[in-house]
């Protein structure tokens, strides 16, 4: 099995267990036949691959595995990144396919040989439905390449993007993108008896999970963010102008081809909490018991009494940082009189700070912001997401289904079967508000000082280390 920094899992396994979702969800249906549609989307990233019979070719990679740091680290050197971005609107990344591929073929050649067609997560679940070969148009977007002037066709930008970073060989293996509001195909008769669903229900694959999160959980209008607390965290706007320099990936929207979603990844998501939590507090489970300990720790005053967390925990270089590297997690100003108690805050408020980092970094580049939408397993958490409000200095509105992703791919498949014309305005409606957090001026001042805090610490780390970032103000890695 692999280890960190590689991060693999088994295609069928991942079907299966998809298959078997499927069917509870279907059983759960008062009436299997009121099912009109199913939507599929996934993690964004990584490598996907088919061979020659149809069959996974090898474990897929996904996002996390961090193996390919090598050869980001002789792209930026070589100053190959932001070439790239003018294609793509993004910066690659160790989470990219590209990267990825470029590692498998110098370490894994065997495995590439076998290769026939590469997919992202969401075009494997939406084969296995349909037995159709396709990739979804935003991922192939921030991978490969956006069809915008001198660039008028996906291949032609994917092209430039692959010769560009000497992968011309991966062309034939790139299937058609195709839109997500365009049905990928049919449901299949023996996966339609599987599930207990009709067999010929068109199926709608994609956005992946980013978009359509920002979607679902109803940030859709200019002055509105999104935060979605998963595995890791995505902070993202939406944009009007093709800016290749700046921060995070861009993708497009699915209705509107001048309207982009700029998003950042960062490792500082929920992976911090599981993993101190288990450490720090293992005889806590999760539910009531949790609940009651963030309360108390909402007691602690701002600052855990001069405690700092860094929350840049993962095995790849910082996605969400102009500084590239391996920072990896730890505490700073630690004393005698620090309790577990001070290092849990520590850990909430080191989210909540690079959070909103980031979001400043996004604000400049369209309308200011007003509002942050929260999505994902920790926008359950009362204290993180008041805690989110107080470091951006913004409103913090959770809405009433949290799984926005799932929500917002239903929203797409809602609009493509004509059920709605505006995708934007039905998002306003789908997921309405549940709880709002307002920020305390006092709370917002302190926060951002521990903010510039940082930023001065990850200047002098960049200051010391031998390898200087291809565009210091503007590059994410």
């Amino acid at each position: 099995m692999a280890q960190p920094p590689a991060f693999e899992v088994d295609m069928d396994r991942l079907a299966a267990a998809a298959l078997d979702v499927l069917k509870e969800c279907v059983a759960a249906t008062e009436e299997a036949s009121s099912i009109v549609a199913v939507a599929v989307t996934a993690l964004g990233d990584g490598v996907w691959p088919l061979d020659r019979t149809y069959r996974p070719a090898a474990p897929a990679l996904i996002w996390r595995d961090g193996r390919s740091n090598e050869v980001l680290r002789r792209w930026r050197r070589e100053g190959r990144l932001a070439a790239v971005a003018e294609v793509t609107g993004t910066y690659p990344t160790t989470a990219h396919q590209t990267t990825q591929m470029s590692w498998l073929k110098a370490h894994l050649p065997e495995r590439v040989a076998s290769m026939r067609h590469l997919f992202f997560a969401e075009d494997w679940i939406g084969f296995v439905l349909t037995g159709q070969v396709g990739v979804s148009i935003a991922n192939f977007e921030h991978t490969y390449g956006h069809v915008r002037p001198p660039y008028h066709h996906f291949f032609r930008s994917a092209a430039q993007t692959l010769h560009l970073l000497d992968l011309d060989w991966m062309q034939p293996l790139l299937p058609e993108p195709t839109s997500p509001l365009q049905p990928r195909g049919t449901l299949l008769p023996a996966v339609a008896q599987r599930i207990g669903a009709k067999a010929g229900l068109p199926v709608f694959v994609g956005p992946f999970d980013v978009l359509a999160a920002a979607l679902g959980a109803g940030a859709v209008l200019p002055t509105q963010a999104s935060s979605i607390w998963g595995t890791a965290a995505i902070h993202q706007r939406w944009v009007t102008s093709f800016s290749p320099s700046e921060i995070g990936y861009l993708v497009s929207h699915p209705q509107q081809p001048d309207r982009w979603l700029r998003f950042v990844a960062t490792s500082a998501g929920m992976v911090n909490l599981d993993y101190w939590r288990e450490l720090l507090y293992p005889e806590v489970e999760t539910g009531s018991r949790w609940m009651s300990l963030e309360l108390a720790l909402a007691q602690l005053p701002p600052g855990c009494d001069g405690l700092m967390y860094l929350p840049y925990l993962s095995a790849a270089d910082e996605r969400s940082e102009e500084t590239p590297g391996v920072f990896g997690a730890g505490f700073l100003g630690v004393q005698a009189h620090h309790r577990r108690t001070h290092y849990l805050r520590a850990i909430y408020e080191g989210l909540a700070i690079q959070a909103a980092r980031i979001l400043r970094r996004l604000d400049p580049l369209d309308v200011p912001l007003q509002e942050v939408r929260v999505a994902g397993g920790g926008a359950q958490s009362d204290l993180l997401t008041q805690l989110l409000a107080h470091a951006t200095g913004l409103r913090v509105v959770r809405p009433q289904c949290i799984e926005a992703s799932l929500l917002g791919v239903a929203g797409v498949a809602f609009t493509a079967l004509g059920y709605a014309t505006d995708l934007d305005a039905l998002m306003q409606t789908f997921n309405p508000p549940q709880a709002t957090y307002t920020p305390d001026a006092t709370m917002t001042s302190s926060y951002r000082k521990q903010a510039a805090a940082i930023d001065r610490l990850l200047r002098s780390l960049a200051e010391a280390s031998p390898e200087q970032p291809e565009s210091a103000a503007n590059e994410l890695a």
